[in-house]
């Protein structure tokens, strides 16, 4: 037995994957930061100038978020 989704369902299930594809990708890029970061050999002090990636803002999920529901919306 199938059951349609409403709007707000559909909705829902997309600013969760969403967040999750911003989640994984923030999660990604850090862990390739922390791995190519120059440390101090006693102290572990970070001694590299790179910038380490930004926490994602709700703004980067809503971003994302309304990709993913332009393709499920057709347009």
């Amino acid at each position: 037995m199938t059951t349609s989704k409403n709007a707000y369902e559909i909705r829902t299930e997309i600013l969760s994957m969403a967040q999750g594809f911003v989640m994984d990708k923030f999660h990604n890029q850090h862990q390739k930061w922390q791995d190519s970061t120059d440390r101090h050999p006693e102290s572990g002090a970070i001694l590299s100038t790179n910038d380490s990636p930004n926490y994602p803002s709700s703004d980067d999920i809503l971003r994302e978020a309304k990709k993913l529901y332009s393709f499920v919306d057709g347009q």
